[in-house]
């Protein structure tokens, strides 16, 4: 009821007179005054309106008024209902323990005493506003506390669950699974590149992207499917009875949608694509909560290695165990993990040391890659500031340059100082190199991601390129950063004996072959480092190159 809207009283009684007189005297409090004759209508009454009180005639030839006011005390919903019997004054007194245990909470006498009636049925009135207001303002506390409840799980921004909660939420999953022996599966989801997307266009637009790839993903998803931005720009889904074969599906078609559709709001425009990391599981083979999250998290960070833009599902080793009396045995301790990263980074340092005392012990020409592996790295840094990527990843960069030029010098490659066209034995020299450089890597297992780089830099953006003719998307993003940073490297400081290229002259060519030779959005990357590098009042400023396709 509105603080403005009138309280009501229901008053039932078949001598018209009292009526009357009743009726007059509340006027006075002014209320709305509904009348009834017959006892049988009560409860239909207050059921469609709420009453501060009901006046109720009885006498002591019917009994049905009180058999109806004790129903109406029964009912959950209206029998908090006060209830005031009017009896003719010589007839209370055998009334009044009968009224009692029928529910009524006070008697008047008939006729009515105008002062008396006014006085007992303030009473009520001021109770059943007081009752308002408290069952108002219980409302409001509950109303905020269902908010506060909300803010604690949700995400202010997305509106979607939070990292906390859906740490819980997978807890209860997985513990579901196990018990029914049902599917679950899990995706990890980042979307590629969105430091770029804050830097380029400002944190508003990057705001609507990620409420904008909340409602798309939300578009594919069940309602039993629990969706969470687990921080950043990364998203966490669980789908409950999802197997491994319908989670790929349901991932590719999440994955197509954002890649297919331009983000924008009138402003900007940007593609923008997600890379999307998978794990499953069944009943008891399901993993602990925490392995989960490792799992996805890896077979994510295989994504972003592989190129972005794509899905990675986790594969558990052959013959592991996941149920929850042996999961300590799939979790490495944090100690023993960094001994064995140790380990092997000093494994990769010792074979990249050998090979390279071994190739500097039997040619010179080792001591012209210096000074290009050391502008490599350099460029390397601050292109991958402006793509944010991993610490790990530039790691397998470094590598990947260290392992290449070492080889290159290793088979005495004439092409390295060769002016002009190549002729057809160099041709075939340098078009072998990515699949003996996959041979080499593959002898060392620890040199994965450094084999996915390698073999697959001289694909072009185009298709154009070799050993698979792959295109776009289909190279690994990481060959198509060491493509571009080493191309750049050749025309600033070649090792043949022409002079290297003017700034200028480097920002034309990567202009002319950017969506051929070169994504063109990472040659947009390139020459914003390399304009910050350079005095722009030196140079003539260029356009950026198309980013079509993304």
């Amino acid at each position: 009821m509105g603080g403005d809207q009138k309280q009501s009283i229901l008053l039932i009684d078949n001598d018209i007179i009292n009526l009357a007189t009743v009726e007059t005297v509340l006027k006075d409090l002014d209320v709305d005054v509904v009348v009834a004759e017959h006892a049988e209508m009560i409860l239909d009454l207050v059921m469609e309106q709420n009453f501060a009180v009901i006046l109720l005639a009885v006498n002591v030839s019917d009994p049905e008024p009180f058999e109806r006011v004790r129903i109406l005390g029964e009912s959950e919903q209206v029998g908090h209902t006060p209830v005031i019997f009017q009896a003719e004054a010589e007839e209370i007194g055998g009334l009044l323990e009968q009224g009692y245990a029928a529910g009524a909470v006070d008697f008047l006498e008939k006729p009515v005493n105008p002062i008396v009636l006014k006085a007992k049925v303030k009473v009520f009135l001021e109770l059943a506003a007081r009752q308002q207001q408290l069952e108002l303002a219980t409302s409001k506390v509950h109303e905020q506390n269902l908010k506060l409840e909300q803010r604690a799980i949700r995400d202010g921004l997305t509106g979607l669950y939070n990292h906390n909660h859906l740490q819980e939420q997978l807890a209860r999953e997985v513990s579901r699974a196990r018990r029914y022996k049902t599917s679950l599966s899990i995706f990890l989801l980042d979307l590629d590149f969105f430091k770029d997307v804050n830097d380029s266009c400002g944190h508003p637009f990057g705001d609507f992207v990620l409420k904008e790839f909340t409602a798309r993903v939300q578009a594919d998803l069940r309602k039993s499917d629990i969706f969470g931005r687990y921080g950043g720009e990364e998203f966490l889904v669980i789908l409950p009875n999802i197997d491994g074969k319908q989670a790929e599906v349901v991932a590719e078609k999440i994955r197509t949608k954002i890649a297919s559709t331009v983000f924008t709001n009138n402003r900007y425009t940007r593609y923008v694509t997600v890379s999307i990391g998978v794990y499953s599981g069944f009943g008891d083979d399901t993993a602990p909560p925490g392995i989960i999250v490792d799992y996805v998290d890896n077979a994510l960070y295989q994504a972003k290695a592989d190129g972005r833009n794509r899905i990675v599902h986790y594969r558990a080793p052959k013959g592991s165990v996941h149920g929850l009396e042996n999961h300590i045995k799939d979790a490495i301790d944090s100690s023993q993990q960094s001994q064995l990263n140790a380990t092997i980074e000093k494994a990769r340092a010792m074979t990249i040391a050998s090979f390279e005392a071994m190739v500097h012990a039997q040619t010179r020409e080792y001591d012209m890659l210096v000074d290009r592996n050391d502008l490599f790295n350099k460029i390397l840094d601050q292109l991958t500031k402006k793509l944010n990527l991993p610490e790990k990843l530039i790691h397998s960069f470094r590598r990947a340059i260290k392992l290449h030029d070492l080889f290159r010098c290793y088979i005495h490659d004439s092409s390295l100082e060769t002016e002009g066209p190549l002729n057809k034995e160099q041709e075939d020299m340098l078009f072998d190199q990515p699949l003996m450089l996959r041979e080499l890597t593959t002898m060392f297992d620890f040199f994965a991601s450094e084999r996915v780089i390698l073999y697959s830099h001289h694909e072009h953006y185009d298709g154009s390129g070799y050993p698979d003719g792959l295109r776009g998307n289909e190279i690994p993003m990481a060959s198509r950063i060491f493509t571009l940073i080493d191309s750049y490297v050749a025309m600033i400081s070649p090792v043949c004996e022409k002079g290297g290229m003017s700034i200028k002259e480097v920002q034309e060519e990567l202009c002319t072959h950017s969506g051929g030779q070169f994504d063109p959005f990472l040659v947009d990357m390139l020459l914003k480092v390399i304009r910050e590098e350079h005095s722009l009042s030196d140079l003539e400023e260029l356009p950026d190159a198309s980013t079509d396709g993304y």
